[in-house]
């Protein structure tokens, strides 16, 4: 009896990770760590009950499962941590980076630069909220920063709002606080200066009845926002169609490119 149970709980061990790690590549890496975590100390319990009633091989056995599963268990929550407030791996999930960024390019985003985001309780009138407060800030962005974000409420479809799906985005910050921004002709002017973005895809003409994206503003950026653009303009769709960012939602900035491998690099 304590075999079939040892292999039952290597089973759901072994299983969990390569679901976490095969069925849930879209999902956030500190929710997969979470998980594995979670399942680990409850394996690692079950597995210390059944070396107490074990003898011989299956003890050793048990032992030496235990000991993978702890350091298992103290691996994930160190990854945990790392990822919660330092380091968040990130998927390019569209081409309204290009050619910065392109689809499926795996990223480290710098989630400590920006300062980290604290969690935390309130109750009022009786309700139970969670509010966010940022410490630690090092720098806020700035100009030319690309920044990785959770997207706002307005951004998303009115079915993913209903559904309560979060996303994530990536764009460049282009105006700060107080920051005029306008688009004529699809060139932009920042306080009313043309601003030079060799980053920036042009992939269409100009069509002066797209007024949001050929021919946009002047629009003056709110205090504690960012507004935020796509390099591959004709294909994005950014601040000009949802408005400002706030502070809030910002995560962090991409550190560097770690996959596919002929993509490696630092991110500029």
């Amino acid at each position: 009896m304590n075999l079939i149970l040892f292999l039952i709980f290597c089973v759901i061990e072994v299983g969990t990770i390569g679901y976490v790690f095969l069925k849930m590549q879209e999902y956030p890496m500190e929710l997969k760590l979470g998980i594995i975590v979670a399942v680990s100390i409850v394996v690692a319990i079950a597995l210390r009950k059944i070396g107490k009633k074990s003898k011989g091989f299956i003890k050793k056995a048990v032992i030496e499962a235990i000991e993978w599963t702890d350091t298992l268990v103290w691996s994930g929550v160190f990854a945990f941590l790392i990822m919660y407030f330092f380091l968040q791996a990130f998927k390019i999930p569209s081409g309204s980076m290009r050619n910065t960024l392109l689809e499926g390019d795996h990223l480290f985003v710098n989630k400590f630069i920006y300062g980290t985001r604290i969690f935390y309780p309130t109750i009022s009138d009786s309700n139970l909220k969670i509010k966010m407060k940022r410490t630690l800030v090092f720098k806020k962005p700035k100009r030319g920063d690309i920044v990785v974000f959770a997207a706002p409420p307005q951004a998303l479809e009115p079915m993913e709002r209903e559904a309560g799906i979060k996303k994530d985005f990536v764009k460049r910050c282009i105006g700060i606080s107080g920051d005029t921004i306008e688009i004529k002709k699809k060139k932009l002017y920042l306080n009313g200066v043309l601003q030079k973005e060799p980053y920036v895809i042009i992939s269409d003409i100009y069509y002066d009845n797209i007024m949001t994206r050929d021919k946009f503003g002047p629009f003056t950026v709110p205090e504690g926002s960012y507004f935020m653009l796509g390099d591959n303009r004709d294909n994005s769709k950014d601040s000009r169609y949802w408005g400002s960012l706030d502070e809030k939602y910002i995560k962090g900035k991409p550190l560097l490119i770690y996959w596919p491998p002929k993509r490696v690099r630092l991110i500029k």
